[in-house]
């Protein structure tokens, strides 16, 4: 099988040095079963690890070359993506990307080219890098009734609140996102990655397979962690819990429901203990139970590894067919809007320090049938005091109603902060 790699980056690298050590496929498959006809990038690329390989810098004359047999998309970004991507699938070859927000965005009908033309379209290396999530999603649990998925799916983000979140780091949100840029672990511009837009992408593909369904990035809501400050976490630590950046999608018998915004997980749960720039996820199934997919989200050698993996299936002539859902834009359930899902929150209040201001700020929260699980509070020498409560389980619409009320009350300071509660149990 020849290939023809698109893009010289990272994860290309990781590609041709995996090809290149392949020893483990060779005795797979056999000899040079798998082979590198050529390589394309706009810009020329001087990393000694593609020397020897037949090099171009139009990747758009990559899909009509008759010594090519599969196209390996590792360019980025979405509208050239999209147009080598439709070619190559249109001469009657095989795909396989790295490009999440290519699949999130146009993965119905990119699907639907693939299986007309009865050829693969390949995406392993799409979420969560090493962590070999969609063969589990599209294989392992065949024969399961997925009910839920949790996880850690950017790895820039439980970075930047790992570092946040040390004893003694007192360090703000810009101090460690600069860290993570000058580690690499994150762009010069990471909107994508601390807004949430990388993980809602991630987490479209995801529930799309885990509940075959079509793909929805528009029904994802997407909520970064800009917002997070040092002070938030040491509340939620005292309170038990950790702050995480978290993708969640539910699904019963009629709705589904995906979302991506910070949450507090209990100190003792699985999805607390992952630190640094690991992923991972929790799928929820019935009747397999409860499995956690855990490892290293992007780099190199874990998604370059994906892409592999991919290669293999094609080569070695397997099954490599995605759910019909994926290639159709109608679904069986309904998808939630945000203001009718349920969590619990925290929430810190500072609050002019006068005789039963507790008993009415409990008054505006049982008005809209919140209840509090747990109540702090530390009292300052300017004559407020810091109240932090963890709430049950509510409605989203009932939240921030209590929520508006509580900052409309004439001895609630500005500066009111809610983060929801996740409860790992909820996706059972």
């Amino acid at each position: 099988m020849r290939i023809g790699i698109c893009g010289a980056g990272t994860v290309a690298s990781g590609v041709v040095s995996i090809l290149q050590d392949s020893k483990g496929l060779e005795a797979r498959l056999g000899s040079s079963a798998i082979q590198i006809a050529a390589m394309a990038s706009r810009r020329a690329s001087d990393n000694p690890v593609f020397a020897g390989i037949p090099f171009e810098l139009d990747v758009f004359a990559m899909p009509s070359r008759a010594d090519i047999d599969v196209i390996v998309e590792l360019i980025g970004g979405i509208d050239d993506a999209l147009r080598l991507v439709k070619a190559a699938l249109s001469e009657g070859k095989s795909v396989v990307t790295a490009n999440k927000a290519l699949l999130a965005h146009h993965g119905a009908e990119l699907m639907a080219l693939a299986q007309s033309q009865g050829v693969s379209l390949l995406f392993e290396a799409a979420v969560c890098g090493g962590i070999p999530i969609i063969k589990a999603l599209n294989e392992s649990f065949v024969g399961n009734n997925v009910r839920g998925i949790a996880g850690i799916i950017n790895g820039t983000t439980n970075f930047i609140l790992t570092k946040m979140a040390e004893p003694g780091a007192n360090a703000s949100f810009e101090t460690v996102l600069s860290e993570a840029q000058r580690l690499g672990y994150a762009e010069a511009d990471p909107t994508f990655d601390i807004g949430g837009m990388d993980a809602a992408h991630k987490l479209a593909i995801m529930a799309a397979l885990a509940f075959d369904e079509p793909l929805q990035i528009d029904q994802v809501f997407t909520e970064g962690i800009q917002e997070i400050d040092g002070e938030d976490l040491k509340w939620a630590e005292r309170l038990g819990y950790r702050v995480k950046h978290l993708g969640i999608a539910l699904a019963d018998d009629t709705s589904l429901e995906m979302r991506v915004h910070p949450a507090l997980v209990p100190d003792q749960s699985q999805l607390a203990s992952i630190q640094g720039v690991t992923n991972a996820v929790n799928v929820l199934a019935r009747p397999v139970g409860e499995t956690l997919f855990t490892g290293p989200g992007a780099g190199a050698g874990p998604t370059g590894s994906s892409v592999v993996s991919d290669l293999f299936d094609l080569a070695r002539g397997a099954p490599t067919r995605p759910p019909q859902s994926l290639s159709e834009d109608r679904g069986s359930r309904k998808a939630k809007s945000m203001l009718e899902t349920k969590s619990g929150w925290m929430v810190r209040l500072s609050v002019r320090d006068r005789p039963g201001m507790m008993s009415q700020v409990g008054s505006i929260l049982a008005d809209h049938g919140l209840s509090i699980d747990q109540i702090q509070q530390r009292d300052a020498p300017d004559g407020t005091t810091t109240v932090v409560m963890i709430l049950d389980s509510a409605v989203e619409r009932d939240f921030q109603a209590s929520l508006t009320a509580l900052k409309s009350h004439p001895d609630v300071m500005p500066g009111a902060r809610a983060i929801r509660v996740f409860d790992p149990e909820s996706i059972g």
